[in-house]
């Protein structure tokens, strides 16, 4: 209910200032209807900006506009359909390596923004006395040189490291910002998740013990997957505990952007190009804030 009020709000404010004349400020006389919307998808964690998005620029609600795009798939996926014409724009995370040959191959290419920041947390069982994890403890660990937590102050435990699928947003993340290579330990087909909530699921229930250690971003977790923190916790990275403060200034270490992306060779006056630059606005960081992302 917080959210739509605020939306509301946020809308009154827009019909005042959404049809500003500049190119990067608004979609001057443009008027976005249910027929001609940009086709838009993108990673799970950018839904309810999607959602957001989507209910200003058409005036409608966000169950509506929520019926209107299309948030699943992986990360890799979306750049995939972006490039096939089966999105004309998506919100999304850094492009996984698979991705970024796919743009490479395409003779037109992409055109993308970053709007926002994230961060790659790590979280335990809420049970688990370790309340942070450093650099080197998370080499460790996905190296398989640390397997028990109590290497690392904690109880007498094995360490179950569970990993994502490669050519998801989180997993992108992980080899970007932590960076094992081919040190990273291969896990059984038991460790390794198909989909955000279901590492979730997996970390906080495994086996009614308290020594699984999984990742994933925090929005998704904080945001819309909040009440897996009933039964889980996030460790602080370095000493630092990730909030969007601590994002937003870089203190926490493991930040990334996240960005809106259209075809290089979208045209100036088309419905996704306008979208774009609107989003890259100063109205639409506005409304990134108001959805509860970090900026910077």
């Amino acid at each position: 209910m917080k959210k739509i009020a605020l939306l509301l709000a946020f809308l009154m404010i827009l019909t005042c200032t959404f049809g500003c004349g500049k190119k990067d400020q608004g979609k001057g006389n443009f008027e976005f209807t249910e027929d001609n919307y940009p086709k838009m998808g993108g990673s799970l964690a950018c839904l309810p900006l999607g959602e957001a998005v989507t209910a200003t620029s058409l005036g409608i609600d966000r169950e509506k506009a929520n019926g209107m795009i299309r948030f699943e798939g992986s990360t890799t996926d979306n750049y995939k359909w972006l490039l096939d014409g089966t999105f004309d724009i998506i919100l999304a995370y850094e492009p996984s390596e698979e991705a970024k040959a796919l743009i490479a191959a395409d003779s037109e290419g992409i055109e993308m923004t970053p709007i926002g920041a994230d961060a790659l947390v790590f979280i335990g069982n809420k049970n688990n006395p370790v309340q942070s994890l450093s650099y080197e403890d998370v080499c460790g660990i996905y190296s398989g040189e640390i397997e028990n937590w109590s290497e690392l102050g904690g109880n007498d435990e094995a360490i179950v490291p569970f990993q994502r699928n490669r050519d998801s947003g989180s997993q992108t993340l992980f080899d970007k910002l932590i960076n094992l290579g081919d040190k990273l330990t291969e896990p059984p087909s038991e460790l390794m998740t198909g989909s955000m909530i279901g590492l979730l699921q997996a970390v906080a229930d495994y086996n009614g013990s308290n020594g699984a250690l999984g990742y994933t971003v925090f929005y998704y977790l904080t945001e819309m997957e909040s009440g897996t923190l009933d039964r889980a916790k996030i460790f602080d990275y370095e000493g630092v505990t990730p909030s969007n403060e601590t994002i937003s200034s870089g203190e926490y270490k493991l930040t990334n952007d996240f960005y809106v992306i259209i075809r290089k060779d979208a045209p100036e006056n088309s419905p996704e190009r306008i979208l774009y630059n609107w989003i890259c606005s100063a109205q639409g960081k506005q409304l990134i804030e108001r959805e509860g992302y970090a900026t910077k």
